[in-house]
């Protein structure tokens, strides 16, 4: 049985403001750009936007560009919520 693809994301918080995006390869249609400002939007809302941090993503190959761009807003926002409340700060979202 296939297991359902995933967008992975892990965020780390900095006291220095600005996002960075990493991965492991690089990033199809502007997820880098959408990661960081989903992240600059998800510590504004929380009241932290003077925080900053970095956004490690990892996503499948070969996915529609809007199911992909969806999935890594959500897996992002996520990840930056349960950072910083204190939660594991890796978030998985099945596409």
């Amino acid at each position: 049985m296939l297991r359902p693809p995933r967008v992975h994301a892990r965020f780390s918080v900095r006291e220095t403001p600005g996002i960075t995006v990493g991965a492991p390869a690089p990033l199809p249609y502007g997820l880098d750009g959408a990661a960081r400002r989903t992240a600059q939007r998800a510590l504004s809302e929380a009241g932290r936007g003077y925080l900053g941090g970095h956004v490690e993503l990892r996503t499948p190959r070969g996915l529609a560009p809007r199911a992909l761009l969806r999935a890594t807003d959500r897996a992002v926002s996520l990840a930056v919520a349960a950072t910083l409340h204190g939660s594991p700060p890796t978030t998985g979202i099945h596409l």
